[in-house]
């Protein structure tokens, strides 16, 4: 018995092998690649993972800060885990304003769409333990909203007043929309979901909700103006996946003009 698998953009799987007892033998081979060490002795599974290339056996992954089928993104996922609504007061009246009606739009439209109820909260009342375990969306950038630097402080991604650093680039602008998850911190399964502006017109641009409608797919970073509504792809400056690690690497990310 050999299983035979051919693989494109992979890097980790496993493979049931549960129907298989009973088997005197079974063989795996990945991308033309017989899978060495592998000794067929009645196992639920086997993990492979690909290093430099070449495909190997590997124990069953639990690092919680890798990706995985449990928290792994793109954006809409991290409206799952009973998600708090996390609104900024840290800003200028306009801001904050903004931020607490934004959060309220989601609410209402979650509420029409899904049949959910949804926790919406000021900033100042965020608190890792109460809410433990829960995603966060954080409604304003990081110098509106309090809860930031506790769920994005150590965030390769950063939205500020009149720029969005990604890496080592920055993008200057008050037209910036950004919509993007990452994992929480201190949690092994919720993630943080970020809604934000670099400023009054980027906070525009990021106010319609369609990750609310089934079907439409969302990368775990998205960095827009309002452009977007005019011309389509056009208004999309920056789009891109976070390595399996969470990372941020300059060929995960596809920039537009």
């Amino acid at each position: 018995r050999t299983f035979s698998i051919a693989t494109e953009n992979l890097k980790i799987f496993k493979i049931d092998l549960a129907h298989c007892e009973g088997f005197k033998s079974v063989k795996i081979e990945v991308d033309g690649q017989a899978i060495d060490g592998f000794v067929w002795e009645g196992q639920g599974d086997a993990w492979l993972e690909k290093r430099d290339g070449s495909w190997t056996l590997i124990d069953t992954p639990d690092d919680s800060t890798q990706k995985n089928p449990i928290r792994y993104g793109g954006f809409k996922d991290a409206f799952r885990h009973r998600m708090v609504f996390v609104y900024g007061t840290g800003g200028a009246e306009e801001e904050n304003r903004w931020a607490f009606n934004k959060a309220r739009f989601d609410l209402e439209t979650f509420h029409y769409r899904g049949n959910g109820a949804i926790d919406v909260i000021p900033d100042i009342e965020f608190d890792l333990e109460t809410y433990k375990d829960r995603s966060v969306i954080v409604y304003g950038n990081a110098d509106t909203n309090r809860a930031w630097n506790s769920l994005l402080g150590d965030s390769p991604v950063q939205i500020n007043r009149g720029e969005v650093r990604l890496g080592d680039r920055v993008v200057k602008g008050e037209n910036l929309a950004l919509y993007m998850i990452r994992p929480r911190p201190d949690s092994d399964v919720a993630s943080v979901g970020v809604v934000a502006g670099s400023g009054a017109v980027g906070a525009r641009a990021a106010e319609s909700n369609r990750y609310f409608i089934a079907g439409n797919g969302f990368p775990d970073l998205m960095l827009f103006t309002p452009e977007v509504y005019e011309s389509g792809i056009n208004g999309v400056k920056a789009a891109g996946y976070f390595g399996n690690d969470w990372s941020l690497e300059e060929g995960d990310i596809v920039w537009g003009e």
